[in-house]
């Protein structure tokens, strides 16, 4: 990963999961914020500015895709990257997390290089569009 000042918060009430997934995307100057809750999270996100989101749907305290709808609609956090990152792997699931909003979904078990390259590529692409144009 080769974004300087990058803060990604992860949602996901499984440790082991969590700490792989820190693991794999560390690298330059990234900041990790972890929560294993939808309220915790929410909290979080009232104290911290983020540049990308992995969550879990299935966490202690519901469907993380219900988080994913209150992002979407709360106009100072819609536009942030998010991949949802589930065991459940039904092709209804998937869709359903896409159709929410959700800008990927990976299901587990997952290959860190596959997670690396879409976190890079939602990082890229919000970048991309979040940035002044240039005149020539």
């Amino acid at each position: 990963m080769a974004y300087d000042n990058t803060k990604i918060l992860i949602v996901e009430d499984d440790t082991f999961v969590a700490e792989s997934m820190r693991r794999v995307l560390k690298g330059g100057d990234v900041e990790f914020l972890l929560s294993n809750s939808i309220a915790q999270a929410e909290k979080l996100l009232e104290s911290s500015v983020v540049d990308m989101i992995i969550l879990d749907r299935m966490l202690p305290d519901g469907d993380g895709v219900e988080l994913l709808k209150k992002l979407r609609r709360t106009p100072a956090l819609k536009k942030i990257p998010i991949l949802i990152l589930s065991g459940r792997a039904e092709t209804l699931d998937q869709v359903t997390g896409l159709d929410l909003g959700a800008d990927d979904y990976m299901t587990k078990p997952f290959s860190t290089l596959e997670l690396k390259a879409r976190v890079d590529a939602l990082l890229r692409r919000s970048r991309k569009f979040a940035a002044p144009a240039v005149e020539e």
